[in-house]
């Protein structure tokens, strides 16, 4: 698995549960997105992935990382991009070995999941 996720914080608010934590990554980077698997985090009292657009990843090496909730826990995606050549859009990194400044990058998570009912 090329992204490994460690929790750092958890907490509730009554509604939802709150998780922070990192990311690391290895290997090599697929076109679309790497799977990012939340499921195997019992400290997560969800079942379902993070509320669609309340789930978000940063990074201090200047790539752009784009988490895609998916249908379930274990299928959720993320999307790298780089800044191009020229002006206009971040392209999405090519497929391949990851570039030591992602594997050595420091990348935080934060995502608001439905608790458990």
């Amino acid at each position: 698995m090329a992204l490994t996720f460690s929790i750092i914080d958890t907490w509730e608010d009554g509604k939802r549960v709150h998780v922070s934590g990192t990311v690391v990554v290895s290997g090599n980077y697929t076109t679309s997105g790497d799977t990012l698997d939340l499921s195997q985090i019992p400290l997560i009292a969800s079942d379902q992935p993070p509320v669609q657009g309340t789930a978000w990843m940063d990074g201090l090496a200047g790539y752009n990382y784009v988490f895609y909730p998916g249908a379930a826990m274990n299928a959720n995606k993320v999307k790298i991009f780089q800044q191009g050549a020229s002006a206009g859009p971040f392209p999405e990194l090519a497929s391949g070995a990851y570039p030591s400044a992602i594997t050595a990058d420091t990348i935080t998570f934060y995502g608001i999941f439905k608790k458990l009912q």
